[in-house]
């Protein structure tokens, strides 16, 4: 690949890289250094594009985009961080934005994870190999005016930052409901206003969707049974039996 800034980058370049990032939003951010992580600001979040921009890109995000927004989401849940752009009539770039989402991040605790098939020791060290990945799928973009999970983005990925995988095993909410078989279908039973009720789950993300059976329920099946939908914190769930 000819591209714009040193590629590919040694293993130890690699990690003496990312090390000078973290020590450096570490140092400005009180509530990014603890565990799990209480806050992150957003200048702290601007100041990591700077970072990796100028670490391993030489500038070049910022001269073909002119500016990426970075974003801490509460509602991303299904996935540890998302890029997302958008062209304008002349097909240049209008916005883009990397989007992280801060319940994965709030949620990590002690380490090791395993993610983009690197293990890193912190929640902090996590956070950035999921920007990384996203930053992946940007400068991508940029260069071929697409991106994917395709042996040219792994190529770039592993080049730039080491990575020898698109995927990851944080914990989503979803895959530690299953765990305790809270799924799409199962049977559910939760206390309101001192009552019983069960019902069966719909959706689960930060809460689960359950549908009760109810006489006067505003939602009806196809066999015209009524239906009253509740929004459940997890925690608050027990299995029903069938």
């Amino acid at each position: 690949m000819n591209l714009p800034f040193p590629f590919p980058l040694s293993g130890e370049d690699i990690l003496r890289r990312r090390a000078r990032i973290l020590t450096a939003l570490l140092a400005r951010d009180p509530g990014f250094c603890c565990v799990p992580v209480e806050s992150m600001a957003r200048f702290t979040l601007d100041e990591m594009l700077r970072l990796y921009d100028e670490q391993f890109f030489c500038g070049y995000l910022s001269r073909a985009y002119g500016k990426i927004d970075v974003t801490l989401s509460s509602r991303l849940i299904s996935a540890a961080g998302k890029f997302v752009y958008a062209r304008d009539s002349a097909r240049r770039m209008a916005r883009a934005e990397i989007r992280m989402s801060s319940d994965f991040l709030s949620r990590l605790d002690k380490g090791p994870f395993n993610l983009n098939g690197l293990t890193v020791a912190t929640p902090q060290e996590a956070f950035l190999v999921v920007f990384e990945h996203e930053l992946c799928h940007a400068l991508e973009t940029a260069l071929y005016g697409s991106t994917g999970h395709s042996e040219r983005f792994l190529s770039l990925a592993n080049g730039l930052f080491g990575h020898t995988a698109t995927r990851h095993s944080l914990p989503t909410r979803r895959a530690e409901a299953a765990k305790e078989g809270l799924v799409p279908g199962a049977r559910v039973s939760f206390s309101f206003e001192g009552k019983t009720l069960t019902g069966v789950v719909t959706y689960v993300g930060k809460t689960a969707t359950v549908m009760v059976p109810s006489a006067r329920g505003a939602y009806r099946d196809a066999a015209g049974k009524r239906y009253a939908k509740y929004r459940v914190p997890l925690p608050l769930l027990t299995k029903a039996a069938k």
